[in-house]
Parts: structure tokens; C-alpha cells; sequence
């Protein structure tokens, strides 16, 4: 292999070996979460709010995280400051509404109004009909649909994760045939010959 083909390789390799290690630290770097103690209940009923990985500063008092109801600017339900650790617990009471699903969404904004790191956070609340039934038809159903157990941003954060060990393995493979594919163009060494 000549000297430039070399050389290329290796400046290739030092590529992909920064892009491979940004892309882990971003793939390591935690999103809000946010979960409800129940999915579904009537106006009135209190529900305990629980969140993980919201920004603490290195320095200086946290910045309050802002509970709202149905939206990021809806109706404050909670405000509290999160943890050493970036955690929180509130409890709040379910305002009056028409039965159907809502969002719950914190927020932590800082002084200039921009959202911090991973945040909004979000999770989903179905407000029951009068006699504790879901009123939400399943399409082709005839039946009221069940309510799900947990809901949270686990879907999203799942689909992402997958989707990013999906762009890795393509650069992978994308990587492997550069390699194969720079290892064919080997120049071959020139052969002396004797004159007779």
C-alpha cells in the first residue's frame, strides 16, 4: 500500500473514531421523563408526579420545573425545583374537563425563556366519564377502549434509541466497505527487469 493510501486510511479511521465517539456521548445524554402515579381518573382527583433527568446547574439555585395542564403554556398545576440529582415529585389535582385524554408537560425554562436540555417532559391523562368508564371508542370497536398502564415518553425515548443503533450500524457497514473497498486499490509494486 502506498504512503497516501495509508495516510488516508488512518485519516479516515481518526474520522469515523470522532464521529463514533460524539455520536455516544449524544446517545448518552438523558431527556426528561416524566411519570404519573395513575393514567386516567375524574376531575378532582389528586395525582403524584414523579420526573428524573431535568437540568441541574453546576452552580447557583436550580431553575424551577413548571407543571401545566394540556400544553406547555396551559394552566400551571405545579411548580418545583428539582433535586441534586435532577429529580422531582409533585402532587396535583386534576382540573374540570370534558372526558377524553390531556397532556401533562413540564417545563424548565431559564431566565431568557428557552427550554432547558431535554426538556418539555410529557405524559398523557384520560379524564374518565361520569360513571368511572372510558368514553375514548377504540376505531371498529364497539366497546370502550382500556386505558394503558403507563404512559410516558418511553415510547419516544425507545424509538429513538433505535434509531440511532440503526445509524450506527449503517455507518458501520458503510465504514467496512470504504475499508474493503481502499484496501482493492492497492498499487501494485513495480517489478524490475533485467535487460539481456
Amino acid at each position: 500500500m502506498s504512503l497516501r493510501a495509508k495516510t488516508s486510511v488512518v485519516f479516515s479511521m481518526a474520522v469515523v473514531a470522532v464521529a463514533l465517539l460524539g455520536a455516544a456521548a449524544f446517545a448518552c445524554t438523558n431527556l426528561a421523563t416524566m411519570n404519573l402515579s395513575s393514567a386516567a381518573g375524574t376531575a378532582g382527583d389528586s395525582v403524584m408526579l414523579t420526573g428524573s433527568s431535568f437540568s441541574v446547574p453546576r452552580e447557583g439555585p436550580p431553575t424551577p420545573v413548571v407543571v401545566h395542564w394540556n400544553g406547555v403554556d396551559g394552566p400551571v398545576l405545579a411548580t418545583v425545583l428539582p433535586d441534586e440529582a435532577g429529580n422531582i415529585s409533585a402532587e396535583f389535582t386534576i382540573p374540570e374537563g370534558q372526558p377524553g385524554y390531556y397532556v401533562v408537560v413540564a417545563t424548565q425554562r431559564d431566565a431568557e425563556g428557552v427550554d432547558a436540555y431535554g426538556t418539555p417532559a410529557r405524559a398523557s391523562f384520560q379524564i374518565l366519564g361520569p360513571g368511572g368508564e372510558s368514553v375514548v371508542q377504540q376505531p371498529g370497536s364497539q366497546a370502550p377502549a382500556t386505558v394503558a398502564g403507563e404512559p410516558s415518553s418511553t415510547g419516544i425515548i425507545a424509538l429513538t434509541a433505535g434509531l440511532g443503533a440503526l445509524g450506527l450500524a449503517l455507518f458501520g457497514a458503510g465504514f467496512v466497505a470504504f475499508v474493503r473497498q481502499a484496501r482493492g486499490r492497492e498499487v501494485p509494486a513495480t517489478v524490475k527487469t533485467r535487460r539481456q
